[in-house]
């Protein structure tokens, strides 16, 4: 019995979707489908450093070529869906981890873990999975390092981050005005409301902190507060939802990462994901009751 091989357009076509998929998967870390928003929001983590801009690339890379070889179709590879969370599991195994060779060693087995957990759920979840694969592989690297003694990267040393502009960046796991800025752009080509309304998420959550004296004055100005404010407003609108699911959605995050914090976890993104569970169960029972 002779398997087939896959005609040459066919093999064409995957190559290019991949090549797209790996720009796109970067940008689905705020559910945006735009490869420009992808090279904008890469080039932010450049300018944060070469070793978060190159992980980010090789995770994406590795969740394109793990959904291939998990025959997803061309077209899902192609809109980044299975790259966003291998992106963030890089980035955070670059933030984690030295000598480089963990570095890179710990990017691509999470990144593979990621999309392995990216393509099992959407067979058991009834709502999309967004960033919770790469929360849980976070989780699970986090305990390796401390279970096996791995060697820690050093401290990073936040510049000026005016939080406000600071937070869009802190969704990727780097900190700084310029990586922020580049944040808000990516966000702007895709839809210029979306960076509006991510500056207005930040600076609500900038005030709401600043106001309660609960959180540390060297947190709020990097923008550590106010990540999952801004990558939630983003997450509201991009599926459909208006400002009021925005107001609300906000002060839960930060309520959420507080609440986590406190059972001694890494929140991570996962109030955003929390958040938006919630928010599409609510809808899918209100369409259902309809």
């Amino acid at each position: 019995m002779s398997t087939k091989t896959p005609p040459p357009e066919h093999r064409n076509a995957l190559g290019r979707e991949a090549l797209r998929g790996i720009f796109r998967g970067v940008a689905q870390v705020y559910l945006q489908n735009n490869t420009l928003t992808g090279v904008l929001f890469l080039a932010g983590l450049f300018i944060s450093g070469p070793v978060a801009g190159m992980c980010a690339l090789l995770g994406s890379a590795v969740g394109a070529s793990t959904a291939a070889l998990l025959r997803v179709p061309a077209e899902r590879i192609g809109q980044g869906l299975y790259g966003f969370n291998s992106v963030l599991i890089a980035l955070g195994a670059a933030g984690s981890f030295r000598p480089l060779w963990l570095t890179a060693l710990t990017a691509v087995g999470g990144a593979v873990i990621a999309t392995l957990l990216t393509h099992v759920a959407r067979y058991f979840l009834r709502v999309p999975a967004y960033t919770a694969p790469f929360v849980f592989t976070y989780w699970l690297l986090e305990y390796l390092g401390e279970f096996r003694h791995w060697p820690s990267a050093p401290p990073s040393h936040p510049t000026l981050g005016l939080g406000v502009f600071a937070s869009g960046a802190e969704v990727f796991l780097v900190t700084g005005l310029l990586p922020g800025l580049f944040v808000l752009a990516g966000l702007a080509v895709s839809r210029w409301t979306l960076a509006v309304r991510a500056l207005a998420a930040a600076l609500a959550t900038y005030g709401i902190v600043q106001g309660i004296p609960l959180f540390p004055a060297n947190e709020i100005t990097t923008g550590v507060y106010g990540f999952n404010a801004v990558l939630v407003t983003v997450g509201m609108l991009s599926t459909g939802r208006g400002w009021r699911a925005c107001v609300l959605a906000v002060p839960a995050v930060l309520l959420l990462q507080a609440g986590i914090e406190a059972v001694g976890l890494t929140p991570a993104t996962f109030p955003f994901v929390l958040a938006m569970w919630c928010a599409d169960l609510w809808r899918a029972r209100s369409e259902h009751e309809k």
